[in-house]
């Protein structure tokens, strides 16, 4: 009956699972983003502070705070957090010129993330000086290769365990002490390199800061708990069958709790649904991968069959579960579709959901075509099922690849990243008029294009034209520059530090010909929110 069952008709099936994914989800702001700051990016001040304010999106943890004053010299800056918002005091007198403050904080979901806000007291510095934090590659490919080395490590040891003990006639199996010495030393390197990305250094030596940097949040803690299922699967603590089983089990819940502390699906709401679905499917995944070495192993030897048709009887049920759970988290953190394709999140997701598509039409064609003739002793479907076995084998591989490139998945660090819609302002002259509009940009500056018109709203071609801005709110004077004709016919400008529009007034000054200067002035709307 099972053989009969049509190809064509799985395929469609795990397409609409697939498109449930998308149809439900969108990109998601994975790591804490800055939402505001005092002073504001681009702000320039007549009076130098003495504090600066961050305000992110979550709750965030300071791991390093400091600035670069006009003078060159940079220094750190002691700061208090209190959930989402960071307070530094600033040393003082500062003298005029830029100065750049560079944070580095850990999200909610225990990865780092940094940035710089940069603000001018009394005028910018003639060349300001260069933003550090910039991320380290090489340290993030160590990361991304030890993380995917430790996971498979995990899965193999622990999950490996609970299949021979669960489901082989003869009872536990020692895992291979060289195995797991290494997978113990790859969750101990795992530890280390996190700790140096979260305090913003490269690969290197950096004694035991980094180690006190991951026990700082539950990053260090998860990674015990790897350690300990390792250990409990790995080492002879119970010698037979039935307590080999409860110790195998444990190792597995340990295990799969150590994947529930951290990362972007952890901090999901509600928080309880989240947690425990990380906690299913991190258990079957473990599960999973771990039984396919031992199953390679029965396929290619003559041994009792049995744990390989319990495997295939059982496997279903866990299966569906995990990709349930899978969908559940895919949903939980993705709200908005309109975003979905800007994030590198929602992109590794949909890589992650093909391979498992591809993972489910592979499992299913063991399940219904191969399982039974090679029980039966069909050399034919025994070779195709160790084909197959190795083919999913390869599958995993890459999907744990794939899951471990979410750490690095976090939204860049760009100052006000919600930024303030276009705004247009009208301004009327007696020889001229000008359509003005301004367009905030992610970074806290602002573009500005400017089409000239003659009083019968004809476009008009002046000598030049050029901007003044002054905001006597903030008490900063006539700031002013010269707009570049743009091949459209309008009059541009970019970068101006108008993070924030309001109190501004603006000069459009037009030179129609030698003896006519034209000034166009007026204010920006506020309340563009």
């Amino acid at each position: 009956m099972a053989r009969n069952f049509p190809l064509w008709a799985t395929f469609c099936l795990l397409a609409r699972v697939a498109g449930l994914f998308f149809l439900l989800a969108a990109g998601a702001d994975a790591h804490a983003v800055l939402i505001a700051s005092a002073p504001e990016n681009n702000d320039i001040l007549t009076v130098a502070p003495e504090k600066i304010l961050l305000r992110f999106n979550e709750a965030v943890r300071v791991v390093r705070f400091s600035m670069v004053a006009a003078d060159g010299v940079a220094r750190e800056i002691s700061a208090s957090s209190t959930g989402a918002e960071i307070k530094g005091s600033l040393p003082g007198p500062l003298a005029d010129g830029t100065v750049i403050v560079s944070y580095r904080v850990v999200s909610e979901d225990g990865h780092p993330v940094g940035g710089s806000i940069v603000f001018h007291v009394g005028k910018p510095s003639p060349r300001s000086s260069s933003v550090s934090d910039i991320p380290s590659k090489a340290l993030h490919t160590a990361i991304w290769l030890v993380t995917i080395g430790s996971t498979l490590g995990l899965a193999i040891i622990v999950g490996g365990s609970f299949f021979n003990c669960w489901l082989s006639p003869a009872g536990a199996r020692r895992q291979s002490p060289a195995l797991a010495a290494v997978a113990i030393m790859l969750v101990l390197a795992g530890l280390y390199l996190q700790g140096l990305d979260d305090i913003g250094m490269g690969p290197g030596w950096a004694e035991l800061e980094p180690i006190a940097q991951a026990f700082a949040d539950k990053t260090g803690i998860a990674q015990c708990l790897k350690l300990v299922a390792i250990m409990l699967a790995a080492l002879p603590f119970a010698p037979r069958p039935r307590s080999a089983r409860l110790v195998s089990a444990t190792a597995l819940a340990v295990a799969s709790l150590a994947f529930t502390l951290t990362g972007h699906s952890s901090i999901a709401q509600p928080r309880f649904i989240a947690q425990g679905s990380i906690f299913l499917h991190a258990a079957i995944s473990l599960f999973w991968i771990g039984s396919l070495p031992p199953l390679l192993r029965l396929s290619r030897s003559t041994e009792d069959q049995r744990p390989l048709r319990f495997f295939s009887r059982l496997i279903p049920i866990p299966f569906v579960l995990m990709l349930l759970a899978g969908l559940l988290l895919a949903v939980m953190e993705i709200p908005r579709i309109d975003i979905a394709w800007s994030s590198l999140f929602a992109r590794v997701l949909a890589f992650k959901i093909g391979l498992v598509a591809v993972l489910c039409m592979l499992a299913l064609y063991n399940r219904f075509w191969l399982t039974a003739p090679a029980l039966a002793g069909n050399p034919a479907a025994r070779r195709r099922l160790r084909w197959s076995i190795g083919s999913e084998i390869g599958l995993a591989l890459l999907i744990v690849a794939a899951a471990s490139l979410w750490r690095f998945a976090g939204p860049e660090q760009y100052q006000y990243a919600h930024a303030q819609p276009p705004v247009s302002l009208h301004l009327h002259g007696q020889k001229a008029m000008a359509e003005l509009e301004m367009t905030p940009q992610p970074d806290g500056t602002a573009d500005i294009r400017v089409s000239i018109l003659t009083l019968k709203f004809d476009p008009m071609q002046p000598r030049s034209v050029s901007l003044g801005l002054r905001n006597t709110l903030r008490g900063i004077e006539s700031l002013k520059y010269g707009l570049t004709h743009a091949g459209d016919g309008t009059w541009a400008a970019g970068n101006l530090p108008l993070s924030d529009i309001a109190g501004w007034s603006v000069d459009v000054q037009v030179l129609i010909d030698d003896f006519n200067l034209v000034h166009l002035e007026g204010d920006l709307p506020t309340g563009t929110d």
